[in-house]
């Protein structure tokens, strides 16, 4: 190959380079649904002004008929769980505001959710005194709702937060409203340890979070 058509092929190669950036460009210009200013005059509305420390929303989650009472993050911070009193229990992603999972729950009165280290599993736990497992992955039924894969069972009283160990996706710990924390192995849904309760600790009422 000549030192001409190598140089030819280098200046294709660039300008594709620079329409690929260029596309790039306005697709992440798309995704930035931040202008707020934009989007009021859009809307024939005049635009709020906001200050260099004001938080402004950049996206809302919508569908829920009930109060949100808990959300949860997964660690790549691009989905979101959250429990609301309509009985569902929905994964959503963040970066496009879409619903992923709507998982019906046996219980509405749920308190508290959350995502596995690796992202693959959701826990909710509330009135019911029962910490359910959902697998993600797990095929859905002709409704679109999964079956829990785990049922940590055995509470007395409502579990009111419920959170995994970080980097171990089989150990769970839940509190309660009876001034304790359990530690769960959720491969054999036994109780690992107690916090609380009988044994000496300085709780004195109902933990909620921890």
């Amino acid at each position: 190959m000549s030192v001409a058509e190598l140089k030819e092929r280098l200046l294709a190669a660039t300008e594709t380079v620079n329409t690929l950036r260029e596309r790039l460009k306005q697709k992440r210009l798309l995704l930035l649904d931040t202008d707020v200013a934009g989007y009021a005059r859009s809307q024939a509305k005049t635009p709020v002004r906001f200050g260099p420390t004001d938080l402004v929303s950049c996206r809302t989650l919508q569908g829920y008929t009930g109060k949100v009472y808990s959300l949860h993050w997964n660690p790549e911070k691009n989905r979101i769980v959250s429990a609301s009193q309509d009985g569902r229990l929905r994964v959503w992603n963040a970066l496009t505001s879409q619903k992923t999972h709507a998982i019906k729950l046996s219980c509405a009165w749920v308190m508290t959710c959350a995502f596995s280290p690796t992202g693959h599993s959701v826990a909710r736990g509330g009135l019911d005194s029962v910490c359910s497992i959902f697998d993600l992955n797990s095929p859905t039924d002709q409704d679109g709702n999964i079956t829990a894969s785990r049922t940590l069972s055995g509470h007395k009283v409502h579990v009111s937060c419920c959170q995994y160990v970080p980097d171990e996706e089989t150990h769970l710990i839940t509190s309660l409203g009876d001034q304790t924390c359990v530690l769960w192995d959720i491969t054999t849904r036994q109780r690992t340890s107690v916090f609380g309760g009988e044994f000496q600790c300085r709780d004195t009422a109902d933990v909620l979070r921890y």
